[in-house]
């Protein structure tokens, strides 16, 4: 497959279905993985792949991470999503955890968090083009101390990111803004400004996640929407906008988190 192409059609899957993905599927996207570039070979990464009752454990350290990011962990959205979270991770049939070294010279560490996401970036072309989909998360769970804990992870190292794995049981649709409102042509003479096309088309199908429980909201029979930071947020109840609208920035950030 051209390999612009295979850039394009990876998507972050939400979704998965229960067939296991085989090892040798697996061994596939960490020995991709190794090939990142990195300078010096510092080759900072390291892998951690979860099944069976390390899958469960770490479901329960998500679900728990999941109700502290409420300030009222008792009210019923607060446990309704926590649960979703603990569901859907045992459902996952596998999970990769992403470390990195943590280098004394910043310059060094910077170098070595790009390679490690280069890294991740090469793990989930490899499962696009083997028909496997991957959603890489972030965000506030990579840096809970329980995580660290029960991943065993050195004083001297970083959790980067943890990798959904699984066959795709939903694809969504997605747009980038496109490139050349992101490039520059630059030669001589004056900084010549970006061009500017028209405005990308607003996604209208697809499916979208309620950024309060986190169920699936199918985006073409939405009832219920809001506007944040040039953001649309779908919701599956009027509840959820409620609690949205109420304080968006506190949800968009935990959207970002999880």
């Amino acid at each position: 497959m051209d390999v612009l192409d295979l850039i394009k059609r990876r998507r972050s899957i939400p979704r998965f279905k229960s067939d296991p993905v085989p090892r040798d599927v697996i061994e596939k996207m960490l020995e991709a993985a190794t090939w990142a570039p990195n300078h010096h070979l510092t080759q900072p990464w390291e892998f951690t792949v979860l099944d069976g009752a390390a899958k469960a454990e770490f479901a329960e350290i998500r679900r728990r991470f999941r109700v502290s990011l409420f300030p009222d962990p008792s009210r019923t959205e607060a446990q309704k999503a926590a649960e979703k979270i603990y569901q859907d991770t045992v459902a996952t049939p596998t999970i990769i955890a992403v470390t990195m070294k943590v280098a004394e010279d910043p310059e060094v560490r910077d170098d070595d968090f790009a390679a490690t996401f280069i890294a991740v970036q090469n793990m989930m072309l490899t499962a696009a083009d083997l028909g496997v989909g991957t959603y890489m998360r972030t965000g506030g769970l990579v840096h809970d101390p329980r995580l660290r804990e029960f991943l065993q992870v050195a004083s001297n190292r970083r959790i980067a990111a943890i990798i959904y794995v699984g066959y795709p049981a939903l694809v969504p649709e997605r747009r980038r803004t496109p490139y050349q409102e992101k490039a520059r042509w630059w030669t001589d003479g004056a900084v010549p400004q970006a061009a500017k096309p028209e405005p990308a088309a607003v996604q209208t199908s697809g499916i979208a996640i309620d950024p309060v429980c986190k169920m699936e909201v199918d985006i073409a029979t939405a009832e219920y929407s809001s506007e944040y930071g040039g953001v649309t947020y779908h919701f599956c109840a009027p509840g959820c906008k409620t609690a949205f609208d109420a304080d968006p920035a506190r949800y968009a950030e935990l959207n970002r988190n999880e």
